[in-house]
């Protein structure tokens, strides 16, 4: 029993050393395209709420009497995959939500300015102002991008 030896501690040294570099490559391998994926999210939404905006031409008021609202919304140079556009009408303390897909799937293009008319019967109050919020695609999702304009209604 007395011959028997265990590991040297040079052997113990260098398999502890590759155990250690296997488990960061691992990691470092699970980890970095994740982080990649949360950066190029971030990034598009940056260029995306620089380049749409509501535009400040006299096409974007309110009706009262027809219950509507005509909003210009005009797209900067740069070219991206702009899936939708939220559209958040604020009357009364409260805010509503539309998206402007399910009205049209023609939204405007690299420097092109498109009006677009919401109606608004299902609103209560007087309403104040508007919203508008960029719904870009990254690959097979949808990410919904921070507000991009807002304008205070005039009436028509």
């Amino acid at each position: 029993m007395n011959n028997k030896k265990g590991i040297s501690a040079i052997v113990a040294t260098v398999l502890i050393i590759l155990i250690t570099v296997a488990a960061v490559t691992i990691i470092w391998a699970a980890i970095i395209p994740m982080i990649n994926n949360q950066l190029n999210k971030g990034t598009v939404c940056v260029d995306v709420v620089s380049q749409i905006a509501i535009s400040d031409e006299g096409y974007t008021c309110k009706n009262t009497t027809a219950d509507t609202i005509s909003l210009q919304i005009k797209h900067g140079a740069r070219d991206f995959d702009l899936a939708d556009i939220q559209v958040l009408v604020s009357a009364g303390g409260d805010t509503t939500s539309f998206l402007l897909s399910n009205q049209t799937s023609d939204f405007p293009g690299s420097n092109e300015e498109k009006t677009y008319i919401i109606d608004t019967s299902g609103i209560v109050g007087t309403i104040e102002s508007v919203d508008i919020a960029p719904i870009v695609k990254i690959g097979n999702a949808r990410e919904t991008c921070d507000i991009s304009a807002s304008k205070t209604l005039r009436e028509c």
